[in-house]
């Protein structure tokens, strides 16, 4: 109520989009079929699955079974249409077809120099076609540079070594808010940045929230 003001086309396309009682993860995104994924981040998925949760039901899955459980394929039972959902085609899609949906869709990763200036950064992972290609991929990738310097106290527990510290789980946490809750229909890229100095996170969009509130918790 603080009066009337022009929006953008980027931010009423928002408000469209969020207005629908569908989640927008879960819409069927028409033609798409199984072979628009990335076999190797499906089994990438499956063997990070294996390890952490050995006995899990999903693993006897096939490929599409897989999917339909993890949310990634879905039929709609009105229509009769199925096919890949957004969260199926950002989280395990090839890059060509993320793109024909997600035209603006850019994962970026930049390690800073602090010691030569005149270099814009020393290492870089970029959906550029010869990095990962979607963002199952781009975490695999990008998470163990972004800990790589970081110092690991000897701890001990039930006998076994931890190298996870808060400093890890922190992280973790971050890189992975700033990929799944980016609004890939929105201008921009996910920007993850690391130097000696800080960790920045970056990704489009908008707070649904009060950023009070965020703080809160």
């Amino acid at each position: 109520h603080e009066g009337d003001y022009l929006c953008t086309d980027a931010a009423v396309k928002r408000m469209l989009a969020d207005s629908g009682e569908e989640s927008r993860d879960y819409k069927i995104l028409p033609g798409t079929s199984l072979d628009d994924l990335h076999p190797p981040s499906i089994e990438g998925y499956r063997a990070s699955l294996r390890a952490t949760k050995p006995g899990h039901v999903f693993l006897e899955n096939s490929d599409s079974e897989l999917l339909r459980s993890l949310g990634g394929w879905r039929r709609d039972r009105e229509s009769g249409e199925e096919g890949l959902t957004t969260a199926g085609i950002l989280m395990f899609g090839k890059l060509p077809c993320i793109g024909d949906f997600f035209p603006d869709f850019q994962l970026d990763y930049r390690e800073l120099s602090d010691k030569n200036e005149s270099s814009r950064w020393q290492d870089r992972v970029t959906t550029d076609g010869s990095g990962p290609s979607n963002i199952f991929e781009f975490y695999r990738t990008v998470y163990p540079r972004l800990i790589s310097t970081l110092k690991v106290p000897f701890m001990l527990k039930d006998g076994q070594r931890i190298d996870d510290t808060l400093v890890h789980e922190a992280l973790r946490e971050a890189l992975v808010n700033s990929i799944i809750h980016a609004d890939y229909a929105a201008p921009g890229a996910v920007v993850v940045t690391k130097s000696s100095q800080i960790f920045e996170f970056r990704n489009p969009g908008c707070l649904r929230l009060p950023l009070q509130v965020v703080y809160q918790g």
